[in-house]
């Protein structure tokens, strides 16, 4: 008898808990919402940075078009990175900028592209390639098919590359 209220309470709880059913949403994050947490993707503290020499012709269009994103001219700011593309079609840091652009506009496989070229094309390293993971991670989410957070997790360290500490 001492056993039966243990084993009234597991049978109980068995009994109410059932698989989840109810579908899960692809995101619950608005565009908006994905490009704060994407952009928030600062250097970390004394990680090790690779910086590429950039076009000047590139650093122009890419000034002029945060210039006409922030001005809210969502288009301008695509057809200035899309030139900027024309000079360097592998130049990572304007694939990335393309990508949060493609976020903006829910085209979701299109910025998933982006990132991924960006990456691919990029040092693996640093903000880059934070924000790289967190665009795949988001376009693939609103598609339904998001990194499980322990791979999501990995891949956003392994983008952080602290030198050894000096005694």
């Amino acid at each position: 008898m001492k056993y039966a209220l243990p084993i009234v309470l597991v049978l109980a709880l068995v009994a109410c808990s059932r698989p989840e059913t109810t579908p899960v949403p692809a995101h619950n994050l608005s565009p908006e919402q994905m490009l704060d947490k994407i952009r928030a993707q600062s250097e970390v503290g004394n990680e090790v940075v690779f910086n590429v020499l950039a076009d000047e012709v590139i650093l122009d269009l890419q000034a002029n078009a945060g210039a006409a994103e922030a001005a809210g001219n969502y288009a301008q700011a695509k057809t200035l990175l899309d030139q900027a593309l024309q000079v360097n079609p592998a130049d990572p840091q304007v694939l990335q900028s393309r990508a949060e652009l493609a976020i903006r506009d829910q085209a979701w496989a299109q910025a998933e592209q982006y990132a991924q070229r960006s990456f691919d094309s990029g040092a693996k390293l640093g903000s880059l390639c934070r924000r790289n993971w967190l665009t795949m991670h988001y376009a693939r989410m609103a598609q339904g098919r998001s990194l499980p957070p322990p791979q999501l997790a990995k891949n956003l360290n392994e983008c952080t590359l602290v030198p050894p500490a000096r005694l």
